[in-house]
């Protein structure tokens, strides 16, 4: 039963995920909604559509700012703000001269002109997140797709951090086989009240959500979200661990390489301890000290975890790690494929192959191949 309520509150969580970096002191009431529009092609990021309100024009306006209203290659994104409750959604011209639009998410398209089109907004919040959602048992996981095109915020300038994004997709999904081998995949009930949730980052700052710098997260989720102790594993230029930060309803928290971090449930019951391995390698995931002793660690190989990343386990700290798989993750987020292979000692693979709406991130299907050692 947790698992079907959290599908149908996975968007509600999301939302307040983000919202946690964007809250501030509360004002008058206010309606917001907004829409994207997606070019047929990449084009010009330096031209800003122009957007009319035609229903009670004088009560609307365009909320300022990248968090809100902003245009990159592939697209225009705009939100709207009126004062009081509840205001009803207005018809918006969007007037985009010379440029093909191949779809329009946050509003319905209602005619075309010969220099943009007319839509009615729907959407209370922009929908600029590219995210798919996928569970396994008390397992949640949120993947976002970073397109560089898409980059804003905190990422908008310098580097492009591709080592860290692969790092951190390579950590997620490890983390997840690293769950079910602790038997954390295999129902709604994980032994205490809450679930697991494993979150990467995003770096277009959709509706402000900085998310910066580069990590991914390991949280023990608190029903709804209030509460929830959200890791926050931080990656270098190469992707080790620097650190993990856990924010909490009462705070933040930083634990250092080597230090023992309990999560705890709304009850005060202990669900999992973490520890960020010494050399910043890895992650360490046990229920409680003295029990069996899981891994995600960076591929000893060249490249680390770039370019994969090991399950392992050992029955208590006293034992030598032996390895349960290998994982490797590739995002394609123009296409909207994203492939995760997990090798096991013996050679079996197990090939995944996830295709998603490259504008959303709205999983389309799902595809399992398995291949025996002796294949």
């Amino acid at each position: 039963m947790r698992n079907r309520v959290w599908a149908k509150s996975a968007g509600a969580v999301l939302m307040a995920w983000a919202a946690c970096a964007v809250s501030g002191v509360a004002g008058p009431p206010v309606t917001r909604c907004g829409a994207k529009i997606v070019r047929t092609g990449l084009g010009d990021a330096a031209v800003t559509p122009r957007v009319t309100v035609l229903d009670n024009a004088d009560r609307w306006r365009l909320k300022d700012g990248e968090a809100h209203t902003g245009v990159n290659p592939h697209e225009f994104y705009f939100t709207l703000e009126a004062e009081g409750k509840d205001i009803p959604f207005p018809r918006v011209e969007i007037v985009w001269p010379g440029v093909g639009i191949a779809r329009v998410l946050g509003a319905e398209r209602i005619s075309d002109t010969p220099s943009g089109l007319v839509a009615r907004v729907t959407h209370k919040r922009t929908p600029t997140q590219v995210c798919s959602m996928i569970s396994t048992g008390s397992v949640h996981m949120a993947i976002q797709h970073n397109w560089e095109v898409r980059r804003a915020g905190s990422y908008r300038d310098g580097a492009w951090p591709a080592k860290q994004i692969q790092a951190q997709l390579n950590y997620l999904f490890a983390a997840r086989e690293m769950c079910r081998a602790m038997g954390f995949a295999r129902s709604g009930d994980p032994g205490f009240r809450g679930d697991i949730r494993l979150y990467g980052f995003e770096t277009n700052f959709p509706n402000g959500h900085v998310d910066h710098p580069p990590h991914f997260h390991i949280m023990l989720g608190w029903p709804g979200w209030e509460g929830t102790h959200a890791g926050h594993f931080r990656l270098d230029a190469e992707g080790l661990i620097t650190r993990n930060e856990v924010t909490t309803g009462t705070g933040t928290r930083a634990y250092e390489r080597g230090e023992v971090c309990r999560m705890v449930d709304p009850d005060g019951k202990t669900g999992f301890e973490l520890i960020a391995m010494p050399d910043g390698r890895g992650v360490i995931m046990r229920r409680a000290a003295g029990q069996p002793e899981y891994r995600i660690r960076e591929d000893e190989r060249e490249a680390g975890t770039v370019r994969a990343v090991t399950v392992g386990t050992r029955p208590t700290d006293a034992h030598a790690w032996s390895e349960i798989s290998s994982v490797r993750v590739e995002d394609d987020p123009v296409a909207g494929i994203l492939r995760i292979t997990i090798t096991e000692p013996s050679g079996k693979v197990k090939r995944e192959t996830i295709t998603y709406d490259a504008d959303t991130g709205a999983i389309i299907k799902t595809e399992v191949e398995e291949t025996s050692a002796a294949a």
